[in-house]
């Protein structure tokens, strides 16, 4: 009887043959895809709270420059900027190390004076905006993603 028992159970594995491989082809993808839709969120999250952090930093900086700054140090606004962080503006040129996987020139920065003027008191608006694809285009449900991070600030000086 225990002859048997071994017989059997070392033939159980011969029928199986394959197995394995169908349950690779059925899972992998899967997995696959889920692991690529997690990176590619997870990149969408890292660049929103960098464009969150770099639109504070400009702002911080906006702040300081109002109306009341010397000449040769240079204030900033009343009228609108527009630009990308490529651009070369004193206004924007400090944000490049603090917009990570993303390129200068696609992120566009919008300073807008919301009381018209830049004296102290007064606000001012800081908006950063990019727009996120994903990493492999078409295996994903989602397109792409417009991101932005603003801050409103009083003006010190």
């Amino acid at each position: 009887m225990l002859i048997s028992r071994d017989r059997r159970s070392k033939s159980r594995p011969a029928k199986r043959r394959g197995a394995s491989m169908v349950e690779a082809v059925f899972t992998l993808p899967i997995f696959l895809w889920a692991l690529f839709a997690m990176l590619d969120l997870g990149i969408v999250a890292l660049r929103m709270n960098a464009l969150s952090d770099a639109a504070r930093r400009a702002g911080r900086s906006a702040v300081i420059h109002g109306s009341m700054v010397p000449e040769r140090t240079g204030n900033w606004g009343p009228t609108v900027y527009s630009g990308a962080v490529a651009d070369g503006s004193a206004m924007v040129s400090s944000l490049e190390p603090f917009i990570p996987t993303m390129e200068p020139e696609n992120v566009s920065v919008q300073m807008t004076w919301l009381d018209g003027d830049n004296r102290p008191g007064d606000r001012v608006r800081v908006m950063l905006q990019y727009q996120h694809k994903s990493l492999v285009p078409g295996l994903l449900p989602w397109g792409p993603f417009d991101l932005e991070g603003s801050t409103t600030m009083t003006i010190v000086n």
